[in-house]
């Protein structure tokens, strides 16, 4: 009997030894580069995404998350480039990475003064999830986004724009944006709507 136990030991020992070494393949790096997002080491979690990438270049969420993390880096170029990179092989109008590459770029287009493409872009998001959240980060969500397109509209001097997306945050807004004082309103309106938002986070 216990020449048996022993035969069977050794033949799961080689068993093991026989094993083929598991390579890990993109979306483990992926996965694990969010992970490592989600713990706010976005140096490591870009290097992670990358890595996901060299073995796939046709994984759309590492274009997502490498985007996202230039966006941390406040490096928005970089996180456009990544964004349009991925929005390039999407084929699906309702995936959840659509959207979250829709919102990271609709900020970094903002952020750069682009306010034409924030707009267009914020817009198609909302168009298509008007309740949007941030996969990877509860703390942006489609507030965030009505207030940029707000803000781009403001930005380029179409305040009736401006006034219909804050309106949808609050629809008893409302100012005469004809005037001065309508739009200086308006402005302060975006602005506590988004001391707002900063507050819940």
């Amino acid at each position: 009997m216990t020449k048996r136990i022993l035969i069977l030991v050794l033949s799961i020992i080689v068993l093991i030894a026989c094993r083929e070494k598991v390579e890990p393949e993109a979306d483990d790096y992926v996965e694990y580069g969010w992970t490592l997002y989600a713990d706010r080491d976005f140096r490591g979690a870009l290097q992670v995404f990358q890595e996901g990438l060299s073995l796939d270049s046709l994984y759309i969420d590492g274009y997502s998350g490498s985007g996202w993390c230039y966006v941390e880096f406040n490096e928005p170029d970089s996180a456009i480039q990544f964004f349009n990179r991925g929005l390039d092989f999407i084929t699906v109008d309702s995936s959840q990475v659509r959207f979250d590459m829709l919102a990271g770029i609709a900020l970094s287009f903002h952020a750069i003064g682009n306010y034409e493409e924030a707009i267009e872009k914020g817009t198609e998001l909302y168009t298509f999830r008007p309740l949007f959240e941030f996969a990877h980060d509860w703390r942006i969500d489609y507030v965030d986004i009505v207030l940029l397109v707000a803000l781009s509209h403001y930005s380029q001097a179409n305040y009736a724009e401006s006034l219909i997306w804050v309106q949808i945050l609050d629809e008893d807004f409302t100012a005469d944006v004809t005037t001065n004082v309508g739009r200086a309103e308006l402005i302060d309106k975006i602005g506590d709507l988004q001391g707002l938002q900063i507050t819940i986070e």
